[in-house]
């Protein structure tokens, strides 16, 4: 993110801070609690939005160099992400013989060709099948027309972007409307080295989205945690397409009112977060010299889902060791707080919905972010 633009930023909760106020909307907003619960409002999410809009899965720096690859499962769909000396190439994890995943699950590493377990069928890393386990016995096979299938695939300041669905295509410049300008991110996060990911289970998605998209809570579910330094119910939202960039503060942007504006450096000093919510669940905070992705996906019914955390340093950091020591704990530090008390959360409030005390939950003025969330569901959905 340029100098500018982190500026605007400090200048607007700056002047929340100094004002004890936030970004907030003109009235509240409620949500019908079968938002939540109903088996076919998931299953339409999923169908719609996790099948057939782009999703951004991951950090270009889980696929550093040509033979990398990821594998992942998204709601329930295995797929296959390769760096080929052609670009990237992305592919339904699932053998053209029987159906088996060619690559095991949830992993990266180095490969070029993939093995089926069950019989051996081979594939290189551009999908096309080169072997077929004793093929005088099982009788001609095709290569050319048996290779892996193939799903659209871009990446874009650092994140790489799949469609579910085959025979889908999209513009990642396009989807990102503006928030890949803004962030202000190579592409392939060259100068990036990963540190590695974590994966934790919460309740609901949408829960899972909406705790990272308000700080109303800092002060009372963080307040021995981040809230100890970061500043409680203040921040500022700001909309790119269907993506929602939040921005909070800690308490160290006061130092800001005794500082010329050109001498303010606040992503560098610490003193903003930058959180994106790349539409439909996809957490992404850029610092100074870090960027980290939460993945969140439902899981397999509507009160469950899992998120990812995947954690890129700059190479510069990387190269000391005690830095890069501390990075890994930084990482683990972050799965263990959204596990222990954010997501901890989304497990209580879940449960106390099922009860069907009430019908609807509030959404308060200052809960933006929460109000932009469902607006955009409701417009991709179809449902607005």
């Amino acid at each position: 993110m340029d100098r500018n633009a982190q500026n605007a930023l400090a200048k607007r909760l700056i002047s929340h801070v100094n004002g004890a106020t936030t970004d907030s909307a003109d009235t509240p907003m409620r949500m019908p609690i079968k938002e939540y619960l109903d088996g076919s409002v998931w299953n339409d999410e999923i169908e719609t939005l996790f099948k057939r809009k782009p999703l951004a899965v991951g950090l270009s720096c889980e696929l550093p160099e040509v033979g990398s690859f990821l594998s992942l499962v998204i709601v329930g769909t295995p797929i296959l992400i390769t760096r080929t000396d052609e670009g990237l190439k992305a592919f339904l994890n699932v053998c053209r013989h029987r159906g088996a995943m060619v690559a095991p699950e949830n992993c990266n590493g180095r490969q070029t060709r993939f093995a089926c377990p069950y019989h051996g069928w081979t594939y290189n890393n551009k999908g096309r099948l080169i072997g077929v386990a004793d093929p005088k016995s099982f009788g001609p096979v095709d290569l050319d027309t048996h290779g892996l299938t193939e799903i659209a695939v871009a990446e874009r300041s650092g994140l790489l972007f799949v469609v579910l669905t085959p025979n889908i295509s999209f513009d990642a410049e396009a989807w990102m409307a503006g928030a890949d300008h803004h962030m202000g991110v190579d592409n392939r996060l060259d100068d990036y080295e990963l540190i590695g990911s974590r994966t934790v289970t919460a309740a609901n998605w949408k829960l899972v989205v909406e705790g990272h998209l308000e700080s109303y809570h800092f002060a009372q579910l963080h307040r021995e945690s981040v809230g100890r330094f970061m500043v409680s119910n203040c921040t500022t939202f700001d909309r790119f397409g269907p993506h929602v960039l939040i921005t909070f503060c800690r308490k160290s942007i006061e130092e800001l009112n005794t500082k010329p504006e050109d001498e303010w450096e606040p992503l560098k000093d610490g003193m903003i977060d930058p959180q994106y919510l790349m539409f439909p669940s996809t957490m992404v905070t850029v610092w100074d010299s870090a960027i980290i992705a939460q993945v969140i996906q439902p899981g397999a019914e509507p009160g469950s889902s899992t998120s990812r955390l995947v954690y890129g340093i700059k190479k510069s950091v990387a190269q000391d060791p005690a830095l890069r020591a501390q990075s890994a704990e930084v990482l683990d530090m972050v799965a263990n707080l959204v596990r222990d008390e954010d997501y901890w959360a989304s497990f209580q409030i879940q449960r106390g919905m099922r009860t069907k005390a009430q019908d609807e939950i509030l959404f308060g003025q200052n809960e933006v972010g929460l109000m932009m969330f469902h607006e955009s569901l409701q417009s991709q959905l179809g449902t607005a």
